[in-house]
């Protein structure tokens, strides 16, 4: 709890300190921006998460959107494993010359109480959150014959100890997870690793629940294999007429935010221009925005540094209770 009560503080201090300093820059381009900050040729946005899901998506989309907008070639790179803690700590340790940038989402919160990775925000410049996902879906195999959150936790209670349900040690899948089981689902938690892997074990019929974006299952959704029973972000998804875990009548959500951070000490200018960059793609180009919406059903969603900030504080208070 002292850990989790140090990282409140330093994100307020980080948030405090960023309404005070930081703009939101020109986003025109250029090598140099107006205060002589200089762009390296190329910068590489890290993703700490394989190929193929939803977090890749999101960063090759908005490196494509980048490299037209700024003078750098922006260039993805998926390092994973620690469950996501390799990447995170690849860019914390890179050089702060603007040439490394990462690309991650809620995880990173969790890495850190779990104690997969011993640093937070604090150890990098952050910039802004970029993305949201509309939450990952409680989903299970069709075969159980169960197609209601409330089933589910009725079938759990049946068969206790019965049911195994994939995640990925600190990560968001393990943290909602863990609030699940709290709440009364009576699961078996096992680690099954990545996205693409906990889906095919859900498929192979190694385990019984798993935590996906909408995206990914929809196919198997489409062909009656599988059953979407609620979202972990705590909006209901219309769109796809799925309702959030709280909607029904369980207290537990998971935003899931997507954002950039740079090595600690990189330029506050070549931040600041990147930032407006990423906000002007987010808030006025129709294809970014079409494309998003049409693969992942997500809404383009732009936060700057202490906004964004503010919004991984909500997460930390969410998570304050979750033994790891």
């Amino acid at each position: 709890m002292f850990k989790k009560g140090v990282c409140l503080v330093v994100l307020a201090a980080m948030a405090f300190s960023l309404i005070a300093c930081s703009g939101n820059g020109s986003g025109n381009g250029g090598e140099a921006n107006d205060d002589g900050a200089q762009w390296p040729r190329n910068v590489e946005i890290v993703v700490p998460a394989g190929a193929g899901g939803d977090t890749d998506f999101n960063a090759r989309l908005l490196a494509d959107k980048l490299s037209q907008k700024l003078e750098p070639n922006f260039v993805v790179s998926n390092v994973s494993g620690e469950g996501g803690g390799t990447g995170t700590r690849q860019v914390k340790n890179a050089a702060n010359d603007g040439s490394s940038v990462l690309f991650y989402h809620s995880a990173f919160v969790v890495n850190e109480l779990s104690g997969t990775t011993d640093y937070g925000f604090e150890s990098y410049e952050f910039a802004c959150i970029a993305a949201m996902n509309p939450g990952n879906v409680v989903t299970v195999s069709s075969s159980l014959g169960v197609n209601s959150l409330e089933e589910l936790f009725e079938y759990s209670q049946q068969n206790p100890g019965e049911l195994r349900m994939a995640a990925q040690t600190g990560a968001t899948s393990y943290a909602v997870s863990m609030l699940l089981k709290n709440a009364g689902l009576d699961v078996n938690i096992v680690d099954a690793g990545s996205a693409a892997e906990r889906m095919a074990a859900l498929l192979g019929g190694h385990v019984d629940i798993i935590l996906a974006a909408y995206g990914s299952i929809h196919d198997y959704v489409e062909a009656g294999d599988l059953v979407p029973l609620a979202l972990d972000s705590g909006v209901d998804l219309d769109a796809a007429g799925l309702k959030s875990i709280v909607s029904e009548g369980y207290d537990i959500k998971l935003p899931f935010y997507y954002f950039f951070a740079f090595p600690e000490g990189t330029d506050q200018d070549l931040v600041d221009e990147f930032s407006a960059a990423v906000k002007d793609i987010v808030e006025n180009d129709a294809d970014y925005a079409q494309k998003i919406g049409d693969t992942y059903l997500q809404t383009p969603t732009y936060y700057n540094a202490s906004e964004g900030l503010e919004k991984f504080r909500e997460v930390y208070d969410i998570l304050a209770d979750v033994e790891f």
